[in-house]
């Protein structure tokens, strides 16, 4: 533990500063940089440690001569003597060149990988490198494996049993959708440097966190010189899968420079059945849908950076990100129905061709500013565009019972076009407060623009006619303004201390609208709200706590809960939006304690949320057979439940993860949900085992099990699967193999039921999940060694 020697007020004082290295010019976060005097060595007069760019500040020195000191773990300690007069105040070191500790190399090299799972005092940090199980996935298969986080064969990702807000770097972004929805199929997870689960955000953080955020944080390499990399894998599902890299980046004492470009190419397969029994339907009592399609998909990614840094007090950045995805999707789906003494009544077999073509860039620019005190400021602004283009032709054939065409297939066709702008601009200031306290306080500002032209024509007479009840074009407008007051203080020092207390206030202000341009479709919201936040942590030891924590957060719906378009691909179910819906509001508490052993960890949580207006999807069969469903506000609902995540490592070859969770969701009974709703328990566990088989060869196991889930209506049946992954390094540690096989025994699959007053049906859904991948990744000028093998291949 650094003592600070507290000096006396008006002393003339200066600065020091500088910038550590390794003796391979690559930067080195996290050192230890203190002074002391050259007649008292035992008094440290003041420290720091050098932060991502390798820099470090220390100010407020008084006039002197001093020892400075540069200490890290597998680093030799480095000693300098400085001097501090009238003449030199402010002193520049430029780059310092630290030598690793050759003992203490050793030691670490044995290792070979790092930890799966870390610890923060806000959440959980999972490193996506060592997700060997998901080597060539999306964003959404490496949530499968995080701890607290559930994912649906759809890729719809709850914490707790609500959607978290996701954000990359830190923001809400438009890659993944402009739309509140972000779809993580879209990220390669071959971007991911690491995913940080926040379960219980403080008032910083944007307010539209109902259950956590999940922050998704892309890969930068800050090695100094040039370094690059290149990936090429396949695999075989049911169908071909390829993929394919390359990095580059040249990185100097003030210039930044990378360039990045990742794509994937595959065809996937999907089989449905949906059973439904109608009680007030005589000629469609019962009917039956099974329905197969394949879906021939591309995404190619390409991302650069340009940063500058023209001295330890400033840095600019810039940063752009462009996304595209291709996806020909044909379904056939057979919709059979019968009376209630099972005889025949009619059959049709429906044909859908759909082409879709989504774009989206985002341009992103960040200022900061570090002062002395270590006070900062830093602005961030970043701009995504949208454009997505959707086309289906729609063909449907009725059929005898025996299969046999009845007359000409009936011919429509849909387009949807939508283009869409998200801007955010935020301003961060950070002010510590006599080395016991922290103040923070911000702005924000969201800008959202949605316009989606939909069109549908039926062929009529030979000739397409436009249908006019079902052809309009729908615009979102959105503003949201923040700011944000927070102070964090401490007992004992800020490196150690004894007890922790952060209390916090977000005023948001948030204007929207929505209108049909040709049918009178229209919603207006504008409301003002506050978010307080406030956590309380002990420490027992150095590594051992207990928080307490609670936020009062929102859920807006998203685009798709309010627009008024219907998707027709399955003309007997339907979706659609509400403009009534309203956003829901929840007060979260928990209370969270985390203690290290010898061998192990244990961060164990209770949780409690209450939601007023809660928001699930509600499904009615009108007389014609046709199901819609769309979202609707239940009243009150409150989920409370535990946590637990826990790493073990019996021997040094062998570490376990397993994290599990108990919790039940209650919703208020009203008159629609009589006689249909259940309350039930609902739990998961994801067990881990990493197996360190020879020197730079890892095993990695995985299995996952979510017990039912209860929605309104009905319940959602379990889901359990097993994963394997295999990586050994090679060629010096510049090249690495990778095997993996998910869903090992064909497991995972969707099912559900649900019923009604007047109906019940039942969901099965199955993706082809079982896939085998090979990866080969080569790294050039080897600074770049932990950068690219990282989940090179997707899948769903």
């Amino acid at each position: 533990m650094l003592l600070i020697q507290v000096l006396a007020f008006g002393q003339k004082s200066g600065s020091i500063s500088g910038k550590v290295l390794d003796s391979e010019n690559n930067i080195v976060e996290f050192v230890n940089v203190f002074l002391t005097s050259v007649n008292d060595s035992s008094t440290i007069v003041n420290g720091t440690v050098t932060d991502n760019t390798g820099s470090f500040v220390l100010t407020n020195v008084p006039l002197g001569k001093y020892f400075i000191q540069f200490r890290f773990i597998g680093f030799v300690n480095l000693q300098q003597t400085v001097l501090l007069d009238d003449a030199n105040k402010n002193i520049e070191l430029g780059t310092i060149i630290m030598k690793q500790d050759a003992i203490a190399l050793n030691s670490v090299e044995i290792k070979a990988f790092r930890n799966l799972i870390q610890k923060t005092d806000e959440g959980i940090v999972v490193n996506a490198s060592e997700n060997l199980t998901q080597i060539g996935g999306t964003a959404a298969d490496l949530m499968k494996n995080m701890p607290g986080v559930q994912v649906d064969m759809e890729g719809n990702l709850t914490m707790r049993g609500k959607t978290p807000l996701i954000m990359i770097n830190g923001r809400v972004s438009g890659i993944g959708g402009v739309d509140r929805v972000t779809n993580l199929e879209q990220i390669p997870a071959s971007t991911i440097e690491r995913i940080e689960i926040i379960t219980n955000p403080s008032a910083k953080y944007d307010a539209d966190a109902e259950s956590g955020i999940i922050n998704i944080v892309l890969k930068n390499n800050t090695n100094l010189g040039t370094n690059g990399a290149a990936a090429l894998g396949g695999g075989l599902g049911a169908r071909y899968r390829l993929n394919g890299s390359f990095l580059i980046n040249k990185n100097t004492n003030k210039w930044d420079l990378g360039l990045a470009y990742d794509n994937w190419f595959t065809t996937r397969t999907r089989t449905v059945n949906k059973q439904r029994t109608q009680y007030d339907s005589q000629d469609a009592y019962y009917l039956s849908q099974p329905r197969e399609d394949e879906r021939t998909i591309q995404t190619q990614t390409a991302r650069f950076n340009v940063g500058y840094t023209p001295n330890a007090k400033n840095s600019f950045k810039l940063e752009g990100i462009w996304l595209f995805e291709g996806q020909d999707n044909h379904e056939t789906i057979v919709s059979t129905t019968e009376s209630s003494m099972h005889d025949f009544t009619s059959r049709n077999s429906r044909y859908s061709n759909e082409i879709r073509r989504f774009h989206t860039g985002e341009l992103l620019f960040n200022y900061t500013r570090n002062f002395n005190q270590k006070r900062v400021l830093s602005i961030d602004a970043s701009s995504a565009i949208e454009y997505n283009k959707e086309n289906t032709d729609i063909s449907t054939q009725n059929l005898t019972e025996q299969n046999t065409n009845i007359g000409n297939p009936f011919l429509q066709k849909t387009h949807f076009y939508e283009d869409a702008n998200l801007t955010n601009l935020t301003v961060n200031y950070l002010h510590p407060v006599k080395e016991k306290g922290i103040i923070e306080t911000g702005y924000k500002t969201t800008l959202r623009f949605i316009n989606d032209d939909y069109l549908r024509s039926n062929q009529q007479n030979g000739d397409f006619t436009t249908d006019l009840s079902h052809t309009d074009i729908f615009k979102f407008n959105e503003q949201i303004h923040a700011l944000y007051l927070q102070y964090t203080g401490w007992t004992g020092t800020e490196q150690e201390p004894k007890l922790k207390y952060q209390f916090g206030i977000r005023p948001e202000q948030v204007w929207n609208t929505g209108d049909n341009v040709q049918t009178p479709y229209n919603f207006s919201n504008n409301y003002f709200q506050l978010y307080p936040s406030a956590s309380l942590m002990y420490y027992t030891t150095k590594r051992n706590s207990v928080k307490l924590a609670y936020s009062k957060r929102i859920n807006r719906p998203s685009i798709g809960d309010y627009s008024p378009f219907i998707d027709i691909t399955d003309s007997l179910n339907v979706w659609s939006g509400n403009p009534d819906i309203q956003p829901e509001i929840s007060h979260a508490f928990g209370i969270t304690y985390n203690h290290e052993f010898k061998k192990a960890s244990l961060s164990t949580s209770l949780f409690y949320r209450l939601t007023n207006n809660s928001i699930f999807p509600y499904t009615t069969i009108d007389i014609s057979g046709v199901s819609t469903t769309r979202p609707e506000n239940f009243g009150n609902s409150s989920t409370y439940g535990a946590e637990a995540v826990f790493t073990y490592k019996p021997f040094n070859f062998w570490t376990i993860n397993l994290d599990a969770s108990l919790y039940e969701q209650r919703i208020e009974q009203n008159a629609q949900l009589q006689n249909t709703l259940k309350n039930q328990l609902t739990g998961y566990a994801k067990f881990i085992n990493n197996l360190d088989l020879w020197k730079n060869g890892r095993l990695q196991i995985t299995a996952n099990y979510t017990s039912p889930v209860v929605i309104p209506q009905g319940i959602k049946k379990e889901i359990y699967f097993v994963d394997l992954g295999f990586q050994q390094k090679i060629l010096n540690g510049q090249g690495r193999l990778a095997l993996t096989i998910t869903d090992i025994f064909d497991t995972q699959r969707s099912e559900s039921s649900v019923s009604g007053s007047n109906f019940e049906y039942t969901h099965y859904r199955k993706v082809d999940t079982r896939a085998v991948m090979l990866i080969f990744a080569y790294t050039f000028k080897s600074e770049f060694k932990e950068k690219l093998l990282e989940n090179k291949f997707k899948n769903e």
